[in-house]
């Protein structure tokens, strides 16, 4: 790589992790490109050679974020035997990793743009993928006979959903008591809440 290429790539991956911070602290629509530029210390020629939008800078940061957090979720799993013991290890990780005030910030950009337009549906792709990954092991707690042979993909959407709703609970629970929230929600989805009789 040339110095020039090395330089650009900097300016590149300094661009987006301002652009990370911003819309996490300030959400989609309060964070302009002259937040970004300015933060950054970036011009705005750079940003555009870059990004052709700020749509297009939040499509990059998503992926680049889901792709990353999915990567190291599976180098921290590689030792777990079971689909059951992925799912409550999965939980952990999700309180330990999860960024909910970005994620705030995509409901935001979904909102603003909506699911319909380009951006939207290249953001729908995206989120798909973390679908995709979910049902990796979902399909193997199936073959395993762990879990019920239900749809996967199905599945993996309510565990998804499940597990992102539970995170609102980071505005008034410490991340302990997010852990102990997440394994006994983790607990209930597999257990299920129908009491036997008597009991």
């Amino acid at each position: 790589m040339t110095k020039r290429n090395y330089d650009a790539h900097q300016t590149k991956i300094n661009i987006m992790e301002t652009a990370m911070k911003l819309f996490a602290a300030k959400g989609y629509a309060d964070t302009s490109i002259d937040d970004i530029c300015q933060q950054s210390g970036s011009s705005k020629g750079s940003m555009y050679y870059h990004f052709k939008s700020k749509e297009q800078l939040f499509l990059a940061l998503a992926e680049d974020a889901f792709t990353k957090s999915w990567d190291h979720w599976l180098e921290c799993s590689s030792s777990l035997t079971s689909a059951t013991a992925k799912l409550y290890a999965y939980a952990d990780y999700f309180v330990d990793h999860h960024n909910r005030p970005l994620n705030k910030a995509g409901e935001e950009f979904i909102a603003k743009i909506g699911p319909n337009s380009e951006a939207g549906q290249k953001f729908f792709v995206i989120l798909m993928r973390v679908i995709d990954d979910m049902e990796s092991i979902v399909k193997e707690g199936i073959a395993a006979k762990e879990f019920k042979h239900e749809d996967p993909k199905e599945l993996a959407f309510i565990i998804m959903s499940y597990f992102s709703g539970l995170s609102d609970s980071y505005l008034f629970m410490n991340r302990e008591q997010m852990k102990q929230l997440f394994h006994n929600a983790t607990r209930l989805l597999l257990e299920g809440i129908t009491s036997d009789k008597g009991d």
